[in-house]
């Protein structure tokens, strides 16, 4: 492998620290690397080397990086990089993607998603198809300059039936999932100019805008309803809304799995920084602790603050421009 012994159990335990305690490392390995079990053990105990070929793939499985454990001070951080784009990494990798980071933090008896946002968490988007398909098709035509939606116009034809599936299955686990959520009362901003640039442009008719609207309005309703009962599946108590509008710089994302933690950072919009490192990772947290401390909570209880929320949200949306 052309580098020290004694990095493969550092390598392989970081990469055991990120599955359940109940999942079998080696027969997660095994089938990884398409290799028997016995293979995957002597691996694991050193006895057998890693190739490069199969460090890489350990590495595009888990999104881990041997820079990591190659630093030799808490200065330099290494993230997993994954920015859209039309060949390689696709929107539908993207939303791929996604899907599967919940399905991980969903293995864990212990989880939780903490959620810092300048604009709803697109999660929530899926609960009204119509919107999540003018979402996807406004990020892939304006965002990402698709060449397929070059001269197209909206309709939920346009965007695949498997986008659209993906999406649904992202709205299941997300629902399933502890999320503590911090946001502004611009949290729908940016939906907002997004419809109206839209129409302005040209990209969807007056109607089409009309119906994006009374969308966004109806998804509102929804999520001051999961704030009241706080959850987001009418069972579980997993729902944590903060207020905040001052402190609110950039989207981020936390996972807690045990203790276990994981931080996406976006940036260009939708790409992706994703790290495990644990110094970092901590700091995150810390500021997260910090910024929820500082903030309202109007789940469950805050029933005054809540509603002015809320109402202050509805109003911006009932006043965008109409037809």
């Amino acid at each position: 492998m052309g580098y020290h012994p004694e990095i493969q159990p550092l390598f392989l335990e970081q990469v055991k620290s990120r599955l359940p305690e109940s999942a079998s490392f080696p027969d997660e390995l095994a089938e990884v690397l398409h290799i028997s079990r016995d293979s995957a053990y002597r691996r694991i105990r050193g006895e057998t080397l890693l190739s490069l070929g199969e460090v890489r793939t350990i590495c595009n499985h888990y999104r881990l990086s041997l820079d990591s454990l190659l630093a030799v001070t808490n200065d330099f951080i290494s993230f997993n990089h994954r920015a859209i784009n039309a060949t390689t990494f696709t929107f539908g990798d993207w939303l791929k993607s996604v899907m599967k980071n919940l399905e991980m933090i969903y293995q864990f008896p212990q989880r939780e998603l903490i959620y810092c946002a300048k604009d709803l968490p697109m999660f929530h988007y899926f609960l009204f198809p119509e919107l999540a398909a003018f979402k996807m098709y406004f990020w892939m035509k304006v965002y990402h300059r698709y060449e397929k939606y070059e001269g197209v116009n909206f309709d939920t034809k346009t965007i695949p039936a498997e986008y659209l599936a993906t999406g649904e299955r992202i709205k299941e686990l997300y629902t399933l999932i502890p999320s503590t959520e911090i946001w502004s009362d611009e949290i729908a901003n940016i939906s907002i100019r997004q419809i109206e640039f839209s129409e302005e442009s040209g990209f969807i008719s007056s109607a089409q805008a009309t119906l994006l609207y009374d969308c966004c309005y109806q998804l509102l309703e929804k999520l001051k309803k999961f704030a009241t009962a706080g959850s987001k599946n009418g069972k579980d108590n997993n729902f944590f809304l903060y207020k905040n509008d001052i402190l609110i710089a950039d989207t981020t994302l936390l996972f807690k799995m045990g203790d276990k933690r994981v931080t996406y950072l976006t940036y260009n919009t939708m790409n992706i920084l994703t790290t495990s490192e644990e110094t970092f990772c901590q700091n995150m947290e810390n500021y997260m602790t910090n910024l929820v401390n500082k903030s309202v909570l109007i789940s469950q209880t805050g029933e005054r603050e809540r509603n002015k929320f809320f109402n202050r949200i509805v109003d911006k949306v009932k006043t965008a421009p109409r037809p």
